[in-house]
């Protein structure tokens, strides 16, 4: 028998969630955990979080999200252009930041633009938000794979900026949340109704 969550208990695991991983960005545990250890946790939450949102009781919830809502919320990938401002101040690696950085802004824009033609209602829409949906997984790839190449290199600057509050919510919650949410719009995409 599949028991429904309730939109509040998971906004309450949500919280949960965002509350320890600021914890984990305060107290600098997890910054001094040495490579692979943050990576290897990025790369569980990740599996969990899109384990979870596939099947069981959270699926139904988060099925009933509009593609259109998931969408949306990489809007918040302009989160790039601090990226770009932290490495000109010499505390992020110009590596890292100029790959995920010039790579989440395009991903964000991308999103508007979708946005802005409507729902995936036709043919051309829904290889349009496709289209986006390959190029922003393919950014976040190329994103977690580079902060993984600046710390086993031990560049300095690395990527310790991104292990402290509140930009510890970009690895530990955002980039689950964002990889999630490109599984449910292939997901949501492969279907030939119930697009909204």
């Amino acid at each position: 028998m599949q028991v429904a969550i309730s939109p509040r208990a998971a906004v309450t695991g949500g919280i949960a969630w965002i509350s320890i991983a600021l914890i984990l960005g305060v107290t600098g545990i997890l910054a001094a955990v040495p490579t692979p250890g943050p990576q290897l946790l990025i790369l569980a939450l990740t599996a969990a979080t899109i384990w979870v949102t596939s099947r069981g009781a959270l699926r139904s919830f988060v099925d009933s999200i509009p593609i259109r809502g998931l969408v949306a919320i990489h809007a918040g990938r302009f989160v790039g252009a601090v990226f770009l401002a932290m490495s000109a101040q010499g505390t992020l690696s110009t590596l890292f930041a100029t790959r995920a950085g010039w790579g989440d802004i395009a991903a964000a824009t991308g999103a508007l633009a979708v946005l802005s033609i409507g729902a995936p209602t036709t043919k051309t829409r829904k290889r349009l938000y496709l289209g986006w949906n390959v190029f922003a997984v393919l950014d976040l790839v190329v994103a977690v794979l580079t902060a993984s190449l600046v710390a086993l290199r031990g560049d300095n600057p690395g990527i310790a900026a991104l292990f402290s509050a509140p930009l510890i919510l970009v690895p530990t919650f955002y980039v689950p949340i964002l990889f999630a949410s490109h599984v449910l719009i292939f997901r949501r995409l492969r279907r030939s109704t119930g697009v909204s």
